[in-house]
C-alpha cells in the first residue's frame, strides 16, 4: 500500500528530476551563449585556448543562471506534472479523492527549498565566482589600470575621501593617492584635519591601506615624509571593482554590511536594499512560478498538445520576467519604494496564480 509519505516523496522526486533537466537545458544555452560571446570580445584581445576561454565562462555562468532561475522551475515543474498527466498518474491520484493541492505541495516545497539554498548558499559562491572571472579577463587582456579614481568612506565623525590618478584592480593598488582626512562637527559641518599624499595606496589586508612613500600635512604642523604607514578603512575589493567598472554584487550574507558602509559614507544604498529584498522575494517567486506551471499544465493537457504547453509556459515566463524588470527599474529610480518593487511582482503573481488554480480545481 502506497503511503502518503511515499507519494510526497515520488512527486519531489519527479519535480526535482523535472528542474534539473530543465537546469541543465538553460545551463547549456546560457555557456554557449557567453562562451561565443566571451571569444569574440576577451578574445580578439588575448590569445586564449578554447580550454582557457571555457575556464573563464564557468565563473560567469552561476551569476548568469541566478536571472533564469524563474524559469528553471516554470518548465522544469510543467515537465514533471505533463509527464504525470501522460502517464495517467494525476488521474489515478485524483480517483483516489487527492486534490491538486494536495499533490502540489511537495512540488511547492521544493521549489520554495531552491529559492531559500540559491540566496543563501549559491548567490555567495556565484558572487565570489564572478569576482574571480572579472580580476582574470583583466589579467588577461592586460586591461588592468582605469582613469582617476574618486572614493569616498567614513562614519558620523570623520570622513576621507580618496583622490588617486589610477587603479590598478588585479594589484587592488591605487597610484599618486591624496587621502583628504576631515572631522565632522555635531552640527555636521567638516573640518580639515590632515592630507596624506602617497606614491601607491594598497588594499593588501582588508580594512587596511598600505600607503608607501608618504608625504603628511596638517594645519599647524610641519610635513612629514614616510617610507610607509597603514590606516583603517571600510572600502573592501568591491568598491574598487565598482571604480574600475568591475561592479560585482555583493553576496547575500554581506549586503547588509555594504548597506552600512556606504550609508556611513554618506552614499545612498538604495541598490543593495533592493538587490537584499529580491533575494528575500525569491523563494516566494519560485513557489508563484510553480503554481503557474500547475495551472498551465492541467488545463493545457486537458485541452491537449505539447506545444500549447510550451508556448503558454514561455509566454507567461517572460511576461512575468519582463513585469519584474519594469518595477525593479521603478525601484532603482526611487519612483517606488524599495520593499514595494521588489515584492510586488513575486507577491502578486502568486496570488494570481493560486486564483487561477482555483477556478481551474474548484470552479
Amino acid at each position: 500500500m502506497i503511503t502518503r509519505a511515499t507519494l510526497s516523496r515520488y512527486i519531489a522526486g519527479r519535480t526535482l528530476r523535472g528542474i534539473g533537466l530543465a537546469f541543465l537545458i538553460v545551463t547549456a544555452i546560457i555557456t554557449l551563449v557567453d562562451y561565443v560571446e566571451g571569444s569574440r570580445n576577451i578574445g580578439t584581445e588575448a590569445d586564449l585556448s578554447p580550454l582557457q576561454m571555457l575556464g573563464l565562462t564557468v565563473l560567469k555562468v552561476p551569476k548568469l543562471i541566478e536571472q533564469t532561475v524563474p524559469f528553471v522551475i516554470l518548465f522544469g515543474v510543467m515537465g514533471a506534472l505533463a509527464g504525470m498527466n501522460r502517464r495517467s498518474e494525476l488521474t489515478v491520484m485524483r480517483a483516489a479523492g487527492l486534490s491538486a493541492w494536495r499533490f502540489l505541495r511537495p512540488a511547492v516545497i521544493v521549489a520554495a527549498t531552491i529559492g531559500v539554498l540559491w540566496s543563501t548558499v549559491v548567490n555567495p559562491i556565484a558572487s565570489r565566482m564572478v569576482g574571480e572571472y572579472e580580476t582574470r579577463s583583466s589579467q588577461l587582456v592586460g586591461s588592468t589600470q582605469t582613469n582617476e579614481v574618486w572614493l569616498r568612506e567614513g562614519t558620523d565623525t570623520a570622513q576621507r575621501v580618496i583622490q588617486a590618478d589610477s587603479l590598478d584592480i588585479v594589484e587592488k593598488r591605487l597610484n599618486d593617492a591624496i587621502f583628504y582626512e576631515m572631522a565632522v562637527e555635531q552640527d555636521g559641518t567638516t573640518s580639515f584635519e590632515r592630507r596624506f599624499d602617497a606614491k601607491t595606496a594598497v588594499l593588501l589586508t582588508p580594512g587596511y591601506w598600505t600607503l608607501t612613500d608618504v608625504i603628511e600635512n596638517a594645519p599647524g604642523e610641519e610635513t612629514k615624509r614616510t617610507d610607509r604607514i597603514t590606516l583603517p578603512t571600510n572600502i573592501a575589493i568591491e568598491d574598487l571593482r565598482e571604480q574600475s567598472g568591475q561592479r560585482v554584487s555583493p553576496p547575500f550574507w554581506a549586503i547588509t554590511d555594504e548597506i552600512a558602509a556606504n550609508e556611513e559614507a554618506g552614499f545612498s544604498a538604495r541598490g543593495l536594499r533592493l538587490q537584499l529584498h529580491k533575494l528575500l522575494a525569491l523563494p516566494f517567486l519560485l513557489v508563484a512560478m510553480t503554481f503557474i506551471a500547475a495551472g498551465v499544465s492541467m488545463q493545457s493537457v486537458r485541452a491537449g498538445g505539447t506545444l500549447r504547453l510550451l508556448v503558454t509556459g514561455a509566454v507567461l515566463g517572460f511576461a512575468v520576467f519582463f513585469a519584474d524588470s519594469v518595477i525593479t527599474a521603478f525601484g532603482e529610480v526611487a519612483i517606488l519604494p524599495v520593499a514595494l518593487a521588489a515584492w510586488t511582482v513575486p507577491m502578486l503573481v502568486l496570488f494570481l496564480a493560486i486564483s487561477h488554480l482555483a477556478r481551474i480545481e474548484d470552479g
